[in-house]
């Protein structure tokens, strides 16, 4: 008891200073679990994104085989999208198609681009178009910053033109505009204009937009069509079955697929800032410990009560004991305030991180159903590996401390009248 009431004296007399020594204790304790929280939360999130991405398969077709790509059959990707494994799925075509109709400033780099495999570089105005399936053109729709004026092109020889496009020509919602060389010319209605700029890194910039329905019946028109497919499977076990189904299909069996390997740039990104968290890591626990050891330091040297109270009759092991006690109660408390303010910080820290990475992840595969990890403050993470090295950092400033008060106490013990007081 002894002991205990003089811990509590001398708490209470050097509290300005276990104030201020507290402060920073909490402050680096602070940075390094908080850290060590972010970390774990992110590579758990970067697992799970991987997990999801694993359950998504792309067909690309390719750029060569012109004539399957114009061949389209569209019941093949509706038999494939309403297996009941199947989450969500997306069928984007693109091409070029012949108009009398000025082009956007936006689009005429892109038309040079298109080459014919059989005339060599196409002569005379071509527009650049996209086709989607119906849900696919009401998510991409619905995801412009600028809202779709006039309604969805889901009816047949409908369009979505772009502003730009729009602009150029003096278009407006229920014009007709005819498509294709002169002997094959077909009209199509506009029913809605809207923002068909670059989305999800994937889509070039097209003045026309318009469903599956529409542009099979123009294929006949349309050149240098390529397509690409996406489908995302509610479960990874059902892939390999997929894949048989997708092979078998008419449309899709010269298609060229596509499994993570569509997500590893990205996920690889995450991956990196992962890794200079890390390095990071070590170098805070580095510098964090050496700071701590600085300050006990200096802590220890400046009080002045420690050979007081051995010349008023405390004997070393009270003494010891007492200021041992004293200081790990202080300690302790500011560390454990910091622990659990961490646990705060690291979720805001992570949830933004996460948020921002969901975006990006949006960007480049906006069809894809993301599922934004949940951050949960379970006690298995203090189970985890990186976090139980928080746990070893505390115990060795701990231990750090009692060794340095130890070796004060007993260096007065046995030179009290050589002591610096």
């Amino acid at each position: 008891m002894i002991i205990i009431r003089h811990a509590w004296l001398n708490l209470k007399r050097n509290r300005n200073s276990h104030f201020k020594n507290g402060g920073f204790i909490f402050l680096i304790v602070l940075i390094i679990f908080s850290a060590l929280h972010s970390y774990h939360a992110a590579s758990d999130g970067l697992s799970n994104y991987r997990e999801q991405s694993a359950t998504v398969l792309k067909g690309v077709q390719d750029l060569n085989q012109t004539e399957q790509a114009k061949n389209l059959n569209v019941t093949d990707y509706e038999k494939l999208k309403n297996l009941p494994y199947v989450k969500s799925s997306q069928l984007t075509a693109q091409g070029a198609i012949f108009s009398n109709l000025a082009q956007p400033a936006t689009s005429t780099q892109i038309e040079e681009n298109y080459t014919d495999s059989s005339d060599g570089p196409m002569k005379g105005n071509y527009l650049s178009l996209l086709l989607l399936d119906n849900d696919s053109l009401k998510s991409f729709l619905e995801r412009k910053s600028e809202k779709l004026q006039g309604k969805l092109p889901f009816e047949p020889n409908t369009c979505v033109i772009s502003r730009e496009f729009a602009k150029a020509n003096k278009l407006k919602i229920n014009d007709m505009i005819s498509l294709g060389p002169k002997e094959t010319e077909q009209k199509l209605k506009i029913v809605g204009i809207a923002d068909l700029s670059n989305e999800g890194g994937y889509f070039l910039p097209s003045s026309l937009l318009m469903g599956m329905e529409t542009g099979m019946a123009l294929q006949k028109n349309i050149i240098q069509t390529n397509s690409s497919v996406m489908f995302q499977l509610s479960d990874k076990r059902e892939m390999k079955n997929f894949v048989k189904n997708f092979k078998e299909s008419e449309t899709f069996k010269n298609y060229s697929l596509i499994g993570r390997g569509w997500s590893e740039g990205i996920l690889q990104s995450f991956e990196d800032r992962l890794a200079l968290l890390f390095n990071g890591l070590i170098v805070i626990l580095i510098l964090g410990m050496a700071l701590i050891i600085l300050i006990f330091q200096q802590a220890i040297k400046k009080r002045k009560d420690f050979y007081t109270l051995y010349l008023m009759g405390m004997d070393q092991r009270t003494l010891s004991l007492s200021v041992s006690l004293e200081n790990s109660l202080s300690t302790v408390a500011a560390a454990g305030i910091a622990v659990i303010f961490s646990q705060r910080v690291s979720s805001w820290i992570t949830g933004e991180w996460l948020m921002k990475f969901h975006h990006d992840l949006v960007e480049q595969e906006p069809s894809v159903v993301w599922k934004l990890p949940e951050l949960s403050q379970e006690s298995s993470r203090f189970s985890s590996v990186f976090t139980s090295i928080g746990w070893l950092f505390l115990a060795a400033c701990v231990l750090v401390l009692l060794l340095l008060i130890n070796f004060r106490v007993s260096k007065i013990v046995r030179e009290p009248l050589r002591g610096e007081y």
